[in-house]
């Protein structure tokens, strides 16, 4: 059996050219998924990355933001402030599309320090108040 060289090195051009393109995809940090909340009222971030120069877009309710990536892929937009409610869809577009369901906005608290931080407010002083 006789095999075509130029045959096998435009196939594994093709599989390779394949490879890149699958990998050139708007990516998020594990941080920003589906079930999130954002913090209301203030300006929050979202980033992540795509290909070098890029556009990647992201909708939340009424709004729309626009940026282009960096030269490293990376990038960020800061949505404008919004009221506590939801759930919302968000998407994050650019040659993907990514929809993250059920996010929230609200308060967000971030909690850290002593071992008793276990502790069920259900054990507390007065926990009905």
């Amino acid at each position: 059996m006789k095999i075509d060289l130029k045959y096998c090195a435009f196939l594994c051009f093709v599989l390779l050219q394949g490879l890149s393109d699958a990998e050139a995809v708007v990516r998020l940090p594990a941080v920003i998924g589906d079930h999130m909340v954002i913090q209301c009222n203030m300006q929050d971030s979202i980033w992540g990355w795509a290909d070098a120069d890029e556009q990647v877009s992201v909708y939340l309710g009424r709004q729309q933001k626009t940026t282009r990536a960096g030269a490293d892929g990376r990038w960020r937009i800061f949505l404008d402030p919004i009221q506590a409610g939801g759930p919302f869809e968000m998407r994050i577009a650019g040659k993907n599309s990514i929809t993250l369901h059920d996010v929230l906005v609200g308060e967000v608290w971030v909690a850290s320090g002593q071992s008793n931080m276990w502790w069920p407010v259900r054990f507390s002083a007065n926990a009905q108040n």
